[in-house]
C-alpha cells in the first residue's frame, strides 16, 4: 500500500507525560494522533497506517531508539516520504532525514507552527 498522508500524527516518546501533553495539543487542533512508546512501535506503527503526515520523534528510548528509527524509515521505500521532526532534550546539530529539530521543552506556539509546515 503507498504512502497516502491524511493529517495524522505519529508522536514517538518513552515519557507518559509528553506523550500526552503532545496528544492532547495536537487533538486539541484537530489533528488524529498515535502514540508509541519506543521505536519499534514506531516503525510498525508507520507501516501499518500508511495515512501518517508527520512524526515527532524522541532520540533516548528504549528497546530502539531515534537514531534507529531514522535508519530503518529511510530504508524502507513505503515509509521513508513521511517527515520527521525530532523533539530532544539534548538535540543534534543536525540529523540526515529530519525536517526539524525542537528542543524540549518546545512552547505549544513553535510546535503547533512546524506541525502545519509539514503535516500535510
Amino acid at each position: 500500500m503507498a504512502y497516502a498522508p491524511d493529517g495524522s500524527i505519529l508522536v514517538v516518546d518513552d515519557n507518559a507525560q509528553i506523550v500526552q501533553a503532545l496528544s492532547e495539543l495536537l487533538q486539541i487542533e484537530g489533528f488524529t494522533v498515535f502514540t508509541a512508546q519506543n521505536g519499534l512501535v514506531a516503525l510498525n506503527k508507520m507501516r501499518a497506517a500508511h495515512s501518517i503526515s508527520l512524526v515527532l520523534l524522541d532520540l533516548w528510548m528504549p528497546i530502539m531508539d531515534g537514531w534507529e528509527v531514522l535508519r530503518q524509515k529511510t530504508s524502507d521505500a513505503d515509509i521513508a516520504e513521511i517527515p520527521v521532526v525530532l523533539v530532544s532534550a539534548v538535540p543534534p546539530d543536525s540529523l540526515d532525514g529530519v525536517e526539524a529539530i525542537l528542543k524540549k521543552p518546545v512552547s505549544p506556539p513553535h510546535l503547533l507552527a512546524v506541525v502545519r509546515r509539514f503535516s500535510k
